[in-house]
């Protein structure tokens, strides 16, 4: 539902945005401080101009690999060129960079920025089911990444029990969200049928829960009708991960230039910034908790704490980077930002 009171809801999330933004701030400080300015600033330096753009083509691959995973997530007769699918994904990226909760604006607005192109409950219903590939697969790289972490390293016990329960957690996500798209469930319906009959009353819904109800069958038997979907959109996302492993091996080559870099410790890098933004999605860019992260689980592997805050604070110029092109293509559009971002709001209310 639309909140009646939105300025009110607003200001909240702006209180939110503001302490959220100075706590990571501050953990971004005290952990520059702790890492050494001197050494993070020679790693970032190793980069250079041309190192800095292949990370960038790196990432870029990333985007584009997800917006041809949409584009196949579309249901005739209704079709989302690349050409159109590439800026929204783009500028959803950069509006959940810009906004707390970046979920819930970022994938809303993609459907938003290309209503003129396909029906936006399509377009939305293509963004869960692509949205359901793409956790899958997250799920399988944090497994993966725990288990090569478990296997490679020896570490704390603290270290080894979060690696378990990541490993674990993630198996159930893989075979609950494998189990409801073979067998066809409807969860949230099923939900709703279940407090109904303890007595809960859903009137206030009116139309908006057959409206629920319609949408979640369209996604979840979007297996069943498409079946040949599965093994490209799954390639798809595939490429995803190898695209942002290769750009962590890169990155922190550039930035060492010494053997302690291993392919295995970049996919474990890769597989625990998954775990950062699954869990700080809510943090504007992950700002803090992104380089305390990357710098502990560095040291950890041997890397170094620097190193792996330089490759944190990198990763942030081209995010920085991509958020400014999806802004560009906004503008472009003749689109505006605050409109957008409202409008996107709305949907994810609705919905």
């Amino acid at each position: 539902m639309i909140d009646a009171h939105p300025a009110n809801g607003h200001h909240h999330v702006t209180a939110f945005s503001v302490v959220t933004v100075l706590l990571g701030l501050l953990l971004f400080v005290y952990t520059l401080e702790r890492a050494g300015l001197r050494e993070i600033a020679e790693g970032i330096r190793g980069v250079g101009p041309g190192g800095f753009l292949l990370i960038l083509a790196l990432s870029g691959i990333r985007l584009v690999v997800r917006s041809l995973a949409w584009t196949r997530c579309v249901e005739p007769p209704d079709q989302l060129a690349f050409g159109d699918a590439f800026p929204a994904s783009v500028i959803g990226e950069a509006l959940g960079n810009l906004t707390p909760f970046a979920t819930f604006i970022s994938e809303p607005s993609k459907a938003v920025v290309v209503r003129d192109r396909v029906p936006l409950e399509s377009g939305l219903s293509a963004i869960v089911v692509e949205n359901i590939y793409y956790t899958v697969s997250v799920a399988v790289v944090i497994a993966m990444g725990a288990v090569a972490f478990l296997v490679s390293f020896r570490n704390s016990q603290a270290l080894d029990v979060a690696s378990l329960i990541a490993l674990g957690s993630m198996i159930a996500v893989v075979g609950g969200a494998y189990g409801i798209l073979r067998a066809g469930a409807r969860p949230t319906t099923a939900a709703v049928g279940w407090l109904e009959r303890r007595g809960v009353d859903w009137h206030w819904l009116g139309a908006g829960r057959e409206k629920i109800e319609t949408f979640e069958e369209r996604v979840v038997s979007f297996y069943r009708r498409h079946p040949a979907q599965l093994g490209p959109v799954a390639a798809l996302e595939a490429v995803f991960h190898i695209a942002g492993i290769a750009e962590t091996f890169v990155t922190l080559w550039l930035v060492v230039r010494i053997g302690a870099v291993t392919l295995v410790g970049a996919f474990i890098l890769e597989a625990t910034s998954r775990v950062v933004n699954v869990i700080f999605k809510f943090v504007p860019m992950r700002i803090g908790v992104d380089e305390a992260g990357a710098g502990l689980l560095a040291k950890a592997l041997g890397i170094g704490t620097a190193p792996g805050v330089a490759l944190a604070i990198i990763r942030k110029a081209r995010i920085l980077i991509w958020t400014a092109v999806g802004v560009l293509f906004l503008l472009l559009k003749g689109l505006s930002l605050r409109r957008t971002l409202r409008e996107a709001e709305a949907v994810a209310e609705q919905e």
